[in-house]
């Protein structure tokens, strides 16, 4: 008989990027929800940022596309248009800052 798998020795799956309630609703009212995973999978680092305030990643895509999901990987929403300028406004005030690289490959790990 072999010996039971040690589950403590792998590391756990990373949390998938699953809708929220809220996304839920904002897709059936036509907002871009089902492009996220695509667009995380899509987003280089210059592409993803935090909200400082919530730990919130905030992921710019395509077509002023541009998504919120909670550190856990629960998508909130999706903002279409986002335009550039308001995305650099965020940033000059300080509401979004650029993902550090270990923020960057946990989001990643959570689109595969």
């Amino acid at each position: 008989m072999s010996p039971a798998p040690d589950d403590a020795s792998s590391p756990p799956d990373p949390p998938a990027i699953v809708p929220s309630a809220h996304a839920k609703l904002r897709s059936r009212q036509g907002r871009p929800i089902g492009r996220v995973v695509n667009d995380v999978q899509r987003a280089g680092p210059g592409d993803v940022f935090v909200q400082p305030e919530d730990g919130r990643y905030v992921v710019r895509g395509s077509n002023a596309r541009e998504h919120v999901i909670e550190s856990d990987g629960e998508h909130v929403t999706s903002i279409q248009p986002r335009t550039d300028s308001a995305h650099k406004a965020r940033l000059r005030a300080g509401t979004i800052r650029p993902a550090t690289a270990e923020e960057y490959e946990r989001l990643k790990g959570m689109a595969q």
